[in-house]
């Protein structure tokens, strides 16, 4: 906005420098390159985008209407894959039950549709639980801690930054805004560090509509697990997405190499495991089987193959989309977890399965594969093409198998052999 104050040109300074703003018309001198955008198509009426003295505001017509607005704004961009950062000015008073964002995606936004994009840029404000009253930089206001409106583009093309804001009371003069600016960034720091959670200390994991205990003592010592300090999880049905979880504002960079998460479970009861890598860019996530209840196994997710930079939160989800009104009984919710580490996949399973004596002969083969291990129930093999396509899918439930080879073309191959406590994979070659 033209009144910004020096504060806020020192914040914009620091934060994004002076690159080049990709955003044609961000000072919105007229409403040039930007297409106002209704979110719902019931409540039109009320809502108003305009477009005055070098500022562009989203208000009430009527304020004294209880109802709900959702409208937005839109331009398109040409842009370059890589990082970029956003930040742009907001002024508003005395808001009440609303929120604004920005997104940005490759497909067009229509009238009458919410848009969510690809990716969320920026959470500007949030009456419910951030500023009701500010001036200043988006950034700068906090209200966004995970995902200060640095984010990563994987792909060169045409895309469209939208901001939308919804809600009830738009405060005193309505949310004003000016000052759009784009520009490319180059990445953060720390981001492909790793991390190791043995809850012997203290731990940054936070948690949500579950309850975590890290000082919990562990009932089962003998097998996979002899550590006497895990952690304790209570309430994983309270919610469909009940979770606890790991943030790394810098983002979680799976470029680098082919990354995997490994988890130790014991509980009560047999049950799926989710883990998602999400908020901030293409969501990926895995799922394996916690199949033997009172007995700790070790999980590992293949997140192989996954190639995102951005997304800033690894999240873990027992029984994912159960709630407690399935589940009833609070002593088939309580779960004990132990050893939650992120790293690299071969190192990860080179680890679990060092004790295993995994064999598999001949390889080459133009007939068949004989595979067997020492001491290991098998309970999933599977075979992959190059191009990441299943070909077999095999349940032994043994400590051995043979697979025939003569179904498949001539090539190579990934085997994918998972036990109640782990996975690994291995190179198969067909003659």
């Amino acid at each position: 906005m033209k009144k910004i104050t020096l504060l806020t040109a020192c914040t914009l300074y620091m934060l994004i420098g002076y690159g080049q703003n990709l955003i044609t018309n961000g000072t919105f001198d007229d409403e040039t390159g930007w297409t106002v955008v209704n979110q719902y198509g019931t409540d039109s009426t009320n809502g108003s985008v305009t477009f005055t003295n070098g500022t562009v505001t989203i208000d009430k017509i009527d304020p004294s209407d209880g109802g709900w607005i959702h409208m937005g704004f839109y331009t398109s961009l040409s842009l370059n894959a890589g990082w970029h950062q956003f930040d742009m000015d907001m002024n508003f008073n005395s808001i009440d039950q609303i929120w604004g964002e920005i997104y940005l995606g490759p497909a067009e936004p229509m009238p009458n549709q919410e848009y969510f994009g690809d990716m969320q840029v920026i959470k500007a404000y949030n009456a419910w639980d951030c500023i009701q009253t500010y001036s200043g930089s988006a950034v700068a206001s906090g209200c966004d801690s995970t995902n200060p409106g640095l984010f990563f583009i994987p792909n060169s093309g045409t895309y469209y930054l939208l901001f939308r804001s919804g809600g009830s009371n738009f405060g005193t003069t309505g949310v004003e805004l000016d000052n759009f600016n784009l520009t490319a960034s180059s990445a953060p720091a720390g981001m492909t560090s790793d991390f190791n959670f043995d809850f012997a200390t203290a731990t940054s994991l936070q948690t949500s509509n579950i309850t975590m205990n890290e000082e919990a003592t562990n009932t089962i010592t003998s097998g996979i697990n002899p550590s006497t300090e895990v952690a304790e999880i209570s309430g994983i049905n309270n919610d469909w997405f009940s979770k606890f979880y790991f943030q790394n504002s810098s983002g979680i960079d799976l470029s680098t190499g082919d990354k995997g998460i490994s988890l130790k479970v014991k509980g009560p009861r047999a049950l799926p495991v989710t883990i998602k890598i999400e908020n901030g860019g293409t969501a990926s996530e895995a799922t394996l089987d916690y199949t033997t209840p009172n007995v700790w196994q070790e999980l590992i997710f293949d997140f192989t193959g996954t190639n995102s930079v951005s997304n800033t939160e690894i999240a873990v989800f027992f029984d994912i989309q159960v709630n407690s009104d399935v589940i009833t009984d609070p002593t088939l919710n309580t779960f004990q977890i132990d050893d939650f580490v992120f790293g690299d996949y071969t190192t990860l399973n080179t680890r679990s399965f060092e004790n295993f004596d995994l064999t598999v002969y001949p390889n080459p083969t133009s007939y068949l594969w004989n595979i067997s291990t020492n001491n290991q129930i098998i309970s999933l093999v599977e075979v992959f093409d190059m191009m990441g396509k299943r070909v077999i899918s095999k349940r032994p439930q043994s400590t051995s198998l043979q697979i025939d080879s003569s179904i498949l073309v001539p090539g190579v191959y990934i085997l994918k052999i998972t036990s109640d406590k782990a996975s690994t994979t291995q190179k198969l070659i067909k003659e």
